[in-house]
């Protein structure tokens, strides 16, 4: 005998709501795996640390400079506009004793925060002040740490064979997004 309507109805019902909770588990753990693949994982803090500590040591300071000034010369290249953020340490002559040291706080600000990746409140409040001189400038946006991470995804594999850009970028996220938590989007 065929089961009468009101039976189909009731197990039809029981798909769909099996079927919806199916699928809310499985966009939980697609959302999961998206989320933890955006995170600077503790494998990720090794290995950007590990790569770091290799270029950057107190034995290549010389090469702090020149690798600093290189990431700036990647980003005009690529952005001309950013450029007119950096007048007041005199852009326009990138060999300039006041370039080069705006160069170099750049990125020891960047190692002072790749040393802090594993003292996530230390590294809080670091973030925070950073955060709150870029956001005392005029013009920095959320944007401009954006471009500038394509620009260490160029330079810094030139400088370290070893360079992992997937750690890289989950890590240099984790400390652009800290910095700029108050700034406008672009």
């Amino acid at each position: 005998a065929a089961p009468d309507r009101s039976t189909c109805k009731v197990c039809v019902e029981r798909i769909h709501r099996s079927f919806g909770k199916m699928m809310l588990a499985v966009f939980a753990m697609v959302l999961g795996v998206a989320l933890a693949q955006d995170c600077c994982s503790t494998e990720d803090r090794r290995e950007v640390l590990s790569i770091w500590t290799d270029m950057w040591s107190a034995e290549f300071s010389g090469r702090r400079v020149l690798v600093a000034q290189v990431l700036f010369a990647d980003l005009f290249d690529r952005f001309p506009a950013a450029r007119d953020l950096f007048t007041r340490v005199n852009v326009d002559n990138p060999d300039s004793p006041e370039f080069k040291a705006h160069c170099v706080r750049v990125v020891n600000g960047l190692d002072t925060c790749i040393n802090m990746l594993d003292d996530p409140s230390t590294l809080n409040e670091q973030l925070a002040h950073l955060a709150r001189q870029h956001a005392a400038r005029d013009g920095i946006t959320k944007e401009h740490f954006r471009m500038f991470a394509q620009s260490f995804l160029k330079v810094l594999p030139q400088v370290s064979p070893c360079f992992n850009p997937d750690a890289w970028s989950r890590c240099y996220s984790r400390i652009a997004t800290g910095i700029g938590a108050s700034l406008a989007n672009n």
